[in-house]
């Protein structure tokens, strides 16, 4: 069984992180650039992941409060299709409501100095949508 593999997209930065084996855990990765080009963006992330056995994509899916899509989760549906397309791979959608803001708490409380903290948010926030994914399909299978 291969990995999943859990992403916090962004205009700029993309937040990975990827599960074990047996995807019971979830692990920061990495953060990358974005590039203008979503099948670039896609080429770049499917790059990264090249020695990885990956298996599918979960994308954190940034709903309004009101559960209704913005310009930005328009936007991550259109890399989900093209993320699909150039990898071959299962990609889920996930709300992600919330994550950043939840990281970016962690990390004020961790004492993490606000230059550091953008380093860290992104695959923190990759690896918390990837956590819950998991979380989720687990309860499914009992």
């Amino acid at each position: 069984m291969g990995k999943t593999v859990g992403i916090d997209y962004g205009m700029v930065r993309i937040g990975l992180a990827v599960s074990d084996d047996r995807s019971i855990m979830a692990f920061p990765l990495k953060c990358i650039q974005a590039l203008k080009d979503h099948k670039k963006t896609a080429e770049a992330i499917i790059q990264e992941l090249s020695k990885s056995d990956v298996d599918s994509f979960v994308i954190g899916l940034p709903l309004l409060m009101s559960g209704k899509d913005s310009d930005m989760t328009r936007e991550v549906r259109a890399f989900a299709k093209v993320l699909e397309e150039a990898s071959g791979k299962t990609v889920a959608l996930w709300d992600e409501r919330l994550t950043s803001k939840e990281i970016e708490k962690l990390l004020i409380e961790g004492n993490v100095k606000r230059k550091k903290r953008s380093k860290f948010i992104d695959p923190l926030s990759a690896t918390l949508i990837l956590r819950s994914y998991l979380d989720s399909t687990k309860q499914l299978q009992i």
